[in-house]
């Protein structure tokens, strides 16, 4: 369902950056909504706008605004910002669409919603997509056989008709679209799809009604050319192994490409402690901090210790105390400071193969640390484990959220 903050938009210095001829036939749709609200819409080459009150009226939307405007209104203000402004030039260039040479970012992005909704709405899955933090990895069988970007199919006509036929057999409804965008050392792959259905129980006016509708989500599929790797972001274990079988067959030619194998370890911090830090040998990294860790041991596996502070080895080093070499590190996270960025940035690591962190440019430098501290395992001489095996270690325990010292939790 659409997801319109009104305060993000409805403000008249915002409106006011939205040519008077694009606003007014941005609100069109929502025409006999104003009106019943007392706004007149203009009309002629030259309309004079109310924004006062137009502002008044969305600050304040109901059940009766019309869906195509709430949701005009969501994306516009989504990808309207000078951030945006080159990839909507792009998008008008590509639909021979005029660009004025004193349009705003909003303004323009108002301007592709009136004119090629449907490429905006992408624009705003792609970027929503492109904030994923968490993946998991599954390494190439052949990590020598690399595929370039440009061997890789743009024809997703058969992998579409594959996902299609499980997401209906799973009562996820008909329809699937696969999208690839090229990024540096990656292809990514957005697969829109439908999910179960919902009923919810809503108002109209006075009228107590049910609202019932299928929501969609958008996955994200990953090949890293770099590294030879497929990086999943998807919410079940069956659409998890789902796409490792349809991507290895239809974009590589082997269903079985990709395999389920340990890729990342914690123990440089059992076994270096402070030194499984160090980045001053990474370009583009200031500083790294342990700020959590779980751990656990196997003859007791259902308590253990949760470490937590702002630096984890600090308050270890002041208790003379360092991280039980017998014991299993099963989870950790880090503040990783980037060259460029303003505030440290959340690094998660949690074995056998998941990790968390910003995508872009920072992603190749946390990737690159990751490996130099050898976090990330050398996988030719790690066994092969089965998807669900390997899967069935995610599970996470339960317990406090932990203090400045660890805090013994037991698995309820």
């Amino acid at each position: 369902m659409t997801r319109f903050s009104p305060k993000s938009f409805a403000q008249p210095d915002l409106l006011r950056t939205i040519q008077p001829g694009n606003l007014v036939r941005l609100l069109e749709p929502g025409r006999q909504f104003l009106e019943e609200r007392g706004l007149v819409l203009p009309t002629g080459s030259d309309p004079v706008i109310d924004y006062e009150q137009l502002s008044e009226i969305l600050i304040q939307p109901d059940e009766f605004m019309p869906s195509q405007l709430i949701e005009g209104l969501h994306v516009i203000s989504q990808l309207g910002t000078e951030a945006n402004f080159d990839q909507l030039c792009e998008i008008a260039q590509r639909n021979f669409i005029e660009v004025d040479a004193e349009a705003t970012a909003i303004d323009l992005a108002a301007c592709l919603w009136i004119e090629v909704p449907s490429m905006l709405v992408v624009k705003e899955r792609e970027i929503g997509a492109n904030r994923r933090r968490r993946f998991e990895s599954f390494c190439a069988r052949e990590p020598s056989d690399v595929r370039r970007p440009e061997e890789l199919p743009r024809n997703f006509t058969e992998l579409e008709e594959d996902l299609e036929g499980w997401f209906l057999s799973k009562k996820r409804g008909i329809g699937c679209r696969v999208l690839r965008k090229d990024g540096p050392g990656e292809v990514r792959f957005l697969v829109q799809h439908g999910q179960l259905c919902k009923r919810e129980p809503s108002r109209r006016g006075r009228e107590s009604t049910i609202t019932f509708f299928r929501p969609e989500k958008t996955d994200l599929v990953i090949y890293d050319c770099v590294y030879n790797e497929l990086k999943l972001n998807a919410s079940t274990v069956g659409e998890v192994r789902l796409y490792l079988e349809l991507f290895g067959k239809h974009i590589f030619g082997d269903r079985n490409r990709f395999v389920y194998r340990q890729k990342y370890t914690l123990k440089p911090l059992q076994q270096l402690g402070r030194a499984a830090l160090r980045c001053r040998d990474v370009g583009g990294m200031d500083w790294v901090r342990l700020t959590e860790a779980n751990e656990t041991w196997e003859d007791s596996p259902n308590a253990g210790l949760r470490w937590k502070a702002p630096d984890v080895f600090d308050i270890l080093e002041r208790r003379g105390r360092q991280f039980d070499p017998d014991s299993c590190l099963s989870v950790a996270r880090f503040s990783v400071k980037v060259t460029w960025a303003t505030s440290p940035r959340p690094l998660l690591v949690m074995p056998p193969n998941i990790a968390e962190y910003g995508r872009g440019e920072e992603a190749a430098v946390i990737e690159q640390w990751l490996r130099a501290r050898e976090y990330v395992l050398g996988g030719e001489d790690e066994d092969t484990q089965s998807f669900l095996a390997g899967h069935r270690g995610h599970s996470r325990a339960g317990g406090h959220s932990g203090t400045l010292e660890g805090l013994l939790w037991t698995r309820p």
